[in-house]
C-alpha cells in the first residue's frame, strides 16, 4: 500500500493536465476499493448528456471512453438526486435501470466533481459486476480525489483562458499595427486610388481575410480597380444591397458588417460560385464615405467562418480602416478641387474675364517668349496693334451691356481670323492686339497681308444678342520685329505708334 501511494503521489506532482492527473487517480481506486471499472464523466447540462471521459477497466467490464448517454437515465444523476452515492447491491436499489442490468453492475460508487464557481462538472464512478464493500475511508480517499480532479479543471481551464486571452490580445495588437499602417498609408498619400489598392493589400497580407478586393462606384455600379476582380463586383453589389453600410458603420442601424454563415446568404450563393467560395465563406465590407456619399469600398472574404473568429475585433479594424480612407477620400478631393481652382484662377489671371482673350500680362508673358524663339530660329514676329474707333459712341447710343456683346463678337471674329500659334489679346479697354510667327523670308508683304486680313474681319455688319450694328472697323497698325530684338515693351511701343499713325491718317481721311 506505501509502495502504490509512493506511486501514486509521484503521478500526481508531475501532473500537467487532466488527463495525466485522473488516470492514476483511476488505478489507484481500482486498486483501493477492487472495482472491476473506474471512469470519469463530463455532463453537459445544455445537450444534458453525460460522456465518458477516461476510463480503466479490468475483468470482463468494460465502460468505453467515449460513450455518451442521455443524463436524465443515469445512476450517477439518480444517485445525486437520491444522496445514494454508493450501494454494493445495484438491482436491489436500481434494478428498472437497463443500462445496470446490460453491464450486469452489483456494485456502484460515485460521487460529483464540481467546478470551483459550485456547478457540476461530472462524476467520478467506480462500477463492478460483483458486491464488494466500501468503507467510509475509502470513500473519503475518493472525495478527495474529485477534490484534486477539479483543482486540475479549474488549472486547466485557467491556463486555456490565459492562453486565449494571449491569443486575443496578439491579434488585438496585430489589428492595431494594421490600423496603424492603414492610418499611416492613408495620412502619406495624395492618389485615393493607390491608397484603397495599397490598404486593400495591407488587409489581405497582414489581416485574417484571404480576399480584399478594392472598388469604387460609378452610380449605381461597383467597378474593381483591377479588372481581374470584377468577377468580385457581383458579389459586392449583392453584400451592399443586403448590408446598408452607411447604416452599418456610421448610424448603426445595422451594427454588423458581416454577412457570415449564421445570415441568411441564399441571395448570395450564385456569386459566391462564381468566385469559388462556399456558402461558409465569411463576407465583409470596408465603405468608403465623403461628405458627398458613398465612393468607394473594400469587399473582404474569408473562406470559413472559423478563420474570422474575434468579430468585435474586426468589426473595430473595418470601421478605423474605413474611416481612414474616408480622410483620405476627402482630402483626395478637396486637392482635386483645389487643383481646379488653381488653374481657373490661372486662367483667369491671363485672360480678359469678357472675352477670354488673353490679357496684357499673358501677351507680354507669350511676345517675351515668342521673340526668345525668333532669335534662336531666325523668324520674325508680327504685332498688330488695333483701337476701336467709335466704340464709346456705341456705348454712349445703345448701352454698355451691347458694348460688351459687341466686344464678345469682335473677339470670336479675330480668333476664327487666326492661325495656329497666333495670340489674340485684350490689350486695354477697346484696344487689341494680335501676334504672329513670320519666316525669316517674310517682310512688310507678309505684314500688309497678316493686318489686311484682321481689318476685313473687323469691320462691316455685327449681328449682337440685341442688335445689328454696322461698323466701319479699328485702326488697325502692326510692325515686324527687328533681328535680335527682345523687349516686348519696346515692340508693342512701336505697334502702338503704327496705330495711332493709321488713327491719325483715317480722322483725315474718313474715307479710308
Amino acid at each position: 500500500m506505501d509502495l502504490l501511494l509512493t506511486h501514486f503521489a509521484r503521478s500526481l506532482s508531475g501532473a500537467e493536465n487532466l488527463e495525466q492527473l485522473t488516470r492514476p487517480i483511476l488505478l489507484l481506486l481500482q486498486r483501493i476499493t477492487g472495482l472491476e471499472s473506474t471512469y470519469l464523466t463530463v455532463i453537459d447540462e445544455v445537450k444534458q448528456t453525460q460522456t465518458i471521459l477516461f476510463s480503466e477497466n479490468t475483468g470482463d467490464m468494460n465502460i468505453p471512453e467515449g460513450l455518451t448517454v442521455q443524463w436524465f437515465d443515469t445512476l450517477c444523476k439518480r444517485a445525486m438526486d437520491e444522496g445514494t452515492f454508493y450501494t454494493p447491491n445495484v438491482p436491489e436499489l436500481w434494478g428498472d435501470s437497463e443500462a445496470a442490468q446490460k453491464l450486469g453492475l452489483k456494485t456502484y460508487l460515485t460521487v460529483p466533481v464540481n467546478n470551483l464557481d459550485g456547478g457540476t462538472y461530472g462524476t467520478l464512478c467506480g462500477a463492478s459486476s460483483e458486491s464488494r464493500r466500501v468503507d467510509q475511508d475509502t470513500f473519503d480517499v475518493l472525495k478527495l480525489c474529485s477534490e484534486l480532479i477539479a483543482y486540475q479543471i479549474a488549472r486547466d481551464a485557467a491556463a486555456k483562458a490565459s492562453i486565449l486571452r494571449a491569443n486575443r490580445a496578439e491579434e488585438r495588437l496585430e489589428a492595431v499595427a494594421l490600423i496603424s499602417a492603414i492610418g499611416e498609408l492613408c495620412f502619406r498619400s495624395d492618389d485615393f486610388h493607390a491608397g484603397l489598392t495599397e490598404s486593400a493589400a495591407l488587409l489581405e497580407k497582414d489581416g485574417v481575410w484571404h480576399r480584399a478586393v478594392p472598388f469604387e462606384l460609378q452610380g449605381q455600379r461597383c467597378r474593381a480597380l483591377s479588372a481581374a476582380d470584377e468577377p468580385w463586383m457581383a458579389l459586392a453589389k449583392q453584400t451592399d444591397e443586403l448590408i446598408p453600410l452607411t447604416d452599418a458603420l456610421f448610424d448603426s442601424v445595422h451594427p454588423d458588417p458581416f454577412l457570415a454563415a449564421h445570415t441568411d446568404v441564399s441571395r448570395l450563393t450564385p456569386a459566391l460560385k462564381r468566385v469559388g467560395l462556399s456558402a461558409r465563406a465569411v463576407v465583409a465590407l470596408v465603405g468608403v464615405e465623403t461628405a458627398a456619399g458613398r465612393v468607394a469600398g473594400i469587399l473582404l472574404a474569408a473562406t470559413e467562418p472559423d478563420a474570422v473568429d474575434d468579430y468585435d475585433n474586426e468589426q473595430r479594424l473595418i470601421i478605423s480602416c474605413s474611416n481612414y480612407l474616408s480622410l483620405l477620400a476627402e482630402r483626395a478631393e478637396y486637392l482635386e478641387q483645389l487643383e481646379r481652382a488653381n488653374q481657373e484662377l490661372s486662367v483667369y489671371a491671363l485672360h480678359d474675364p469678357l472675352t477670354g482673350l488673353a490679357n496684357r500680362r499673358y501677351l507680354i508673358e507669350e511676345l517675351a517668349r515668342m521673340l526668345a524663339a525668333a532669335q534662336r530660329n531666325g523668324g520674325k514676329i508680327y504685332v498688330a496693334f488695333m483701337d476701336l474707333d467709335g466704340f464709346k459712341q456705341i456705348n454712349d447710343e445703345h448701352g454698355h451691356d451691347v458694348g460688351d456683346q459687341f466686344l464678345q463678337s469682335l473677339a470670336v471674329c479675330l480668333r476664327g481670323a487666326s492661325r495656329a500659334g497666333d495670340l489674340v489679346s485684350r490689350y486695354g479697354g477697346d484696344e487689341f492686339v494680335v501676334l504672329s510667327s513670320a519666316k525669316p523670308e517674310e517682310g512688310e508683304a507678309g505684314l500688309e497681308a497678316f493686318l489686311g486680313r484682321l481689318r476685313k474681319v473687323t469691320c462691316g455688319r455685327f449681328d449682337l444678342p440685341e442688335m445689328s450694328l454696322d461698323y466701319a472697323g479699328p485702326s488697325v497698325g502692326g510692325v515686324v520685329s527687328h533681328a535680335g530684338e527682345t523687349d516686348p515693351d519696346a515692340l508693342l511701343a512701336r505697334a502702338d505708334d503704327a496705330m495711332y499713325a493709321i488713327k491719325k491718317a483715317r480722322k483725315s481721311h474718313p474715307q479710308r
